[in-house]
């Protein structure tokens, strides 16, 4: 590609993680998922230089999700914009084409680092490059994930624990104890059981010297958590089994397994498939598929090594540790199984040697380990509308990825670390698979596997077929979008599926229902004494498309509780999309925020792919109705009987009636303290006897605090400029969005409609609209008047844009007064504004006299802006009213009365 040199325009980010460190003298395999592009120019192609040394990419792939996060006021759909100032990261629209992925060889080197870096080709033939990671290289004696002086015996039996039935484990201890093999230890991982449990585990061993636990410091998962496992094992073992939590081994296991063994590397067994009570559902695994512990193609694409079935040399170890990292989710027994057949061979012991405990929790049951191609094909859309055609694709995006690319990662780590032990033909294997989507050859190869099904060797369940479909979904990707360097409505991304195991869908299939389960269903979470105490504070996300008052006042609070002593955390609850390299910045340039994230901690629960890690002692403080059931989840995992409730709306009101309002309203019966959003949200609740004041008006009052969301400060003009201006501007706070729907944008235009039918305004006025974020739009009121609506600006221009203007239009039809109206009036705008339940007119007025109540009808909308459009010329009434009663300082809002309230609640 040329000489490279390193250039600062380059924009560039990796989305997988990294080890941070990896053994020296041994080479390797990684997988880079990022983008990359040049902020000023056009890019050609992509390789990853190690150590300098080039590797290949997949460059230049369409990445919608990272061009929407950097681009959030740009509207969706085509895209006829050029630049765009207000992104810092893409200010001209380069971003599009950005998605990249490789697979890089890390060479055997000494102890150090080795640099992985960007090596870009621009349209101008030069290369440019930009760092991406450096690896420690380390010693492996110091590599090795060991723990203080664990037991040392010629056999190491290897278990992994997380929050057992503790009946069925002391029925797998009893069956270990029973083997006629004695010279055994057994080695616990456990990954962050909770407290209770853990002691409980304790207990099962406590006086037995054979065995050994250690309790991981972090949630890892299973794959993780048997890697750390066999990280203990001492290099004085021979052989190495691995052991599940809840089966019943018998007797003979290890023995059988040994005299099985032979020279090769593995051995395993059949199984019986039992019930948690131990009845009988089969007496061999193999019911519906046939095993394979001799064909090394069939086992890289589907295996039927079960690791607890398993017994191998502990010689294995060296070439297997660390775990690989590959898209989709990992199996530790596919991959020993992989490694045991390229330094070796597999054997296999005919008949079972062990109860296999089928049961809802068990991490892959036998019935999911032989779905094979039925469970993970995209289903063809019986409708070929967008969105079925969407979702289709993403299946195939998601077999690409997850499936025939996490092979292909798991194939060029075996062949960087087992290359002199690999046979000639298993090496051919590995690089026909890997070529696949490459070469004609190894897809045609692949292509044809599956008819060895009709000579009955169906032991990979047909699953080539999905790899095809993963091989063909690239190429579709890459020419649907050739050409093109900004979105045109493509239905193709190449972003990458989330990480992990997606949670079962529910069996009803239908969508709105899945939606809501999605939404509340409890954190991941990792209770564990040894963490630091937290107050998590829950929000949906961070989305800077939305980034309004109601996410000012979460983050605020978050400050606040830090700045008050508390280690604090926000928890975003929902899938977040790429974010800027900027977003701290943009989030942090709103009041009272400057420095805010500085002492807090960010975790994206629905992202990470990691448990949320949690003392017994932890707090949690809901901020969204859904956020409630997620807290309320949370309490019976800590030692607290309630959560604190930033309730800044009564939000069954933003729904209509049914299971969304239902679902919402539930969570004020929850054991919650409350902050409320304005004494007169507060005073609704007292009203209406609802959430803390369900028992009665003093207990409410014992148990919440209200706080005023502070607004935007704007200073109005002088009243004789106000008087004196010829051209007069309305501005209406437009939001036709669903979401906000409560801020009534019909009722609003109509009525504005209408007041300009009746000549309530004149020649002068101009109308204008703020706070819509579907992008700039023009709308008719009349033949010859037009509705400009504008997306909302940064907040310093807010003000300026609010001072600039007459007379506001500003609605919602719930108890809260809303913040856009209450800051048009501090501009010195007359602004319209409506009643509802107790938001009176009069409660309004005794906060400025230029907000002008109408009950929230067409007609009465109309009436109120005929008022203010004659009162208009009147600048001494306006700048009068520009002295809002409200705060708009959120160390006022948020000062020492209200958090002394709130460390109250919190305990």
């Amino acid at each position: 590609m040329g000489e490279p040199e390193f250039d600062s325009e380059i924009e560039l980010g990796l989305e997988v993680k990294l080890p941070e460190k990896l053994p020296a003298g041994r080479a390797d395999a990684l997988f880079l998922y990022g983008f990359c592009f040049h902020r000023r120019q056009d890019s050609e192609a992509l390789e990853i230089l190690v150590n300098g040394r080039p590797n290949p990419a997949v460059g230049r792939m369409p990445r919608l999700d990272l061009f929407k996060s950097l681009h959030p006021l740009i509207p969706e759909g085509e895209v006829s914009e050029t630049h765009d100032a207000g992104s810092l990261e893409d200010p001209e629209l380069k971003s599009f084409r950005s998605g990249f992925w490789s697979t890089v060889e890390i060479p055997a080197t000494g102890p150090g680092k080795v640099k992985i870096e960007a090596a870009l080709k621009l349209a101008d033939g030069t290369v440019r490059t930009a760092p991406l990671a450096e690896i420690e290289m380390v010693a492996p004696e110091s590599f090795e994930a060991g723990c203080d002086s664990p037991p040392e015996a010629r056999v190491v039996i290897c278990m992994a624990t997380h929050n057992p039935d503790i009946g069925l484990l002391r029925i797998q201890l009893d069956s270990l104890r029973s083997q006629t093999v004695t010279d055994w230890v057994c080695l616990i991982s456990d990954d962050c059981s909770l407290p209770d449990t853990y002691r409980q585990i304790e207990a099962e061993i406590e006086g037995d010297d054979r065995f050994f636990i250690s309790r991981s410091e972090a949630r890892l998962g299973f794959y993780r958590n048997f890697e750390r496992a066999l990280g203990m094992v001492p290099e004085s073992a021979e052989l190495v089994a691995l052991c599940d939590q809840d089966d019943r081994w018998y007797p003979e296991k290890l023995a059988e397994l040994e005299k099985g063994l032979g020279k090769n590397q593995l051995v395993y067994s059949d199984q019986r498939l039992v019930t948690e009570d131990g009845q009988v559902i089969a007496e061999t695994y193999w019911s519906s598929r046939r095993n394979n512990h001799t064909n090394f193609a069939s086992m890289l694409i589907a295996n039927t090594v079960t690791g607890a079935a398993s017994l191998f040399t502990r010689e294995m170890l060296e070439y297997a540790l660390p775990f690989p990292e590959a898209p989709g989710e990992q199996f530790h027994d596919h991959w020993l199984a992989l490694v045991a057949m390229s330094t070796g061979g597999i054997g296999y012991v005919d008949r079972p040697l062990y109860d296999y405990v089928q049961h809802g929790s068990a991490v892959l049951g036998h019935d999911a380990a032989n779905a094979g191609i039925k469970a993970g094909r995209p289903k063809r859309p019986k409708h070929l509308s967008i969105g079925a055609v969407r979702q289709f694709f993403s299946g195939w995006r998601s077999a690409y990825f997850n499936a025939y690319l996490r092979l292909s990662v798991l194939a060029r780590v075996i062949l960087a670390r087992c290359g002199e032990r690999l046979t000639g033909r298993k090496r051919r294997t590995l690089e026909r698979y890997i070529g696949a989507e490459r070469r004609p050859s190894g897809f045609l190869w692949l292509l044809t596997r599956p008819v060895r099904e009709l000579f009955g060797r169906n032991e990979t369940l047909g699953v080539e077929r999905l790899l095809i479909q993963g091989i063909l979904w690239r190429y579709v990707i890459f020419w649907r979008n050739r050409g093109l360097e900004k979105p045109v409505g493509s239905l193709y991304d190449a972003s990458l599926p989330p990480a992990g195991r997606a949670a079962k869908a529910p069996a009803h299939n239908h969508p709105q229902t899945a939606h809501i389960q999605r939404m509340v269903r409890p954190l991941d979470l990792a209770v564990t004494e040894q963490a630091p105490e937290r107050v998590n504070l829950l929000i949906p996300t961070f989305d800077l498309k939305h980034l309004f008052g109601g996410y000012i006042a979460k983050f605020n609070l978050a400050r606040k509780l830090s700045e008050a002593g508390y280690r604090t955390r926000i928890v975003t609850v929902d899938p977040t999309p790429p974010l800027p390299r900027s977003w701290r910045d943009q989030v942090e340039s709103y009041q009272g925020l400057e420095g805010a994230f500085e002492d807090i901690e960010i975790f994206f629960a629905r992202d990470s792919g990691e448990a949320l890690e949690i003392n017994p002692q932890d707090r949690f403080v809901a901020t969204t109705w859904w956020t409630a059931h997620l807290a309320n989840d949370a309490l019976a995992r800590t030692a607290h009987d309630h959560f604190l409730y930033l309730i800044q709306e009564y939000e069954p009101l933003t729904f209509v009636t049914g299971s969304w309002y239902a679902m919402a309203d539930a969570t004020y019966d929850f054991p919650h303290r409350a902050l409320f959003s304005t004494e007169l949200l507060r005073e609704f609740f007292r009203d209406r006897g609802y959430g803390v004041y369900r028992e009665g008006t003093e207990a409410g009052d014992r148990n919440s605090v209200s706080f005023q969301n502070a607004i935007t400060p704007v200073t109005a003009p002088p009243a004789a400029d106000l008087s004196a201006r010829k051209t007069r501007r309305l501005l209406f706070y437009a939001r036709p969005e669903a979401h906000a729907a409560r801020n009534m944008f019909e009722i609003g235009l109509m009525a504005l409609q209408q007041a300009v039918e009746q000549g309530v305004f004149g020649p002068e006025w101009t109308f204008h609209g703020i706070g819509t974020v579907e992008g700039q739009s023009r709308l008719r009121l009349t033949d010859e008047i037009a509705l400009e609506i504008l997306p909302r600006t940064s907040q310093a221009d807010y003000g300026e844009l609010l001072a600039g203007h007459d007379l506001g239009l500003s609605l919602m039809l719930t108890p809260h007064p809303s913040l856009p109206p209450l800051e048009m009036a501090s501009a010195g705008m007359l602004t319209v504004t409506n009643s509802c339940e107790n938001k009176t007119a009069e409660k309004l007025q005794a906060i400025s006299t230029n907000l002008i109540t109408a009950p929230p009808t067409v007609p009465g909308v109309v009436s109120a802006l005929a008022e203010a459009a004659a009162a208009i010329g009147d600048g001494d009434r306006r700048v009068a009213g520009s002295s809002v009663d409200w705060s708009s300082d959120w160390e006022t809002s948020l000062g020492p009365d209200v958090m002394e309230r709130v460390s109250g609640f919190l305990g």
